[in-house]
């Protein structure tokens, strides 16, 4: 196999995957998703997009759906006034902390199928592969 084939079909187990298992019932896949990548400092608009591989416009409208559930609030950020920050709110932190435990999961479900004589090798070459495609998603 070679090796775009294998990264083809390692995100489409993953997707797949994901959506099997994250659930909540008043979100999509999507809005857990963006839900998963807000931290306690707020994400600038443009860096969530771009963490998101998609267009600002989407962003928008991805984050104008969970604001309206009042999961999430954005700020202007005082220093720079056209800059846009996004925050959880309290019932966004509890969606983001379910979140986060069924991501565990799914590490603890992988992890226990993985070939035990090689999993800190897979660890250390799946920390290598997120690094390399970080960076090339800087270029």
């Amino acid at each position: 196999m070679q090796y775009g084939e294998l990264l083809h079909n390692l995100f489409i187990s993953l997707q797949s995957l994901y959506k099997g298992k994250l659930k909540h019932n008043e979100a999509s896949f999507q809005q857990l998703i963006a839900i998963s990548i807000l931290d306690d400092d707020g994400v600038e608009m443009s860096k969530f997009s771009q963490k998101l591989g998609i267009d600002n416009s989407t962003a928008t409208r991805l984050i104008d759906g969970i604001e309206k559930k009042g999961w999430v609030i954005r700020k202007r950020f005082s220093l720079d006034n056209r800059i846009i920050k996004v925050f959880l709110t309290d019932i966004g932190r509890d969606i983001y902390n379910v979140t986060e435990s069924q991501i565990e999961k799914i590490g603890i479900i992988v992890g226990n199928e993985t070939n035990g004589d090689f999993y800190e090798s897979i660890l250390e070459s799946m920390s290598n592969l997120n690094w390399t495609i970080e960076k090339l998603k800087l270029k």
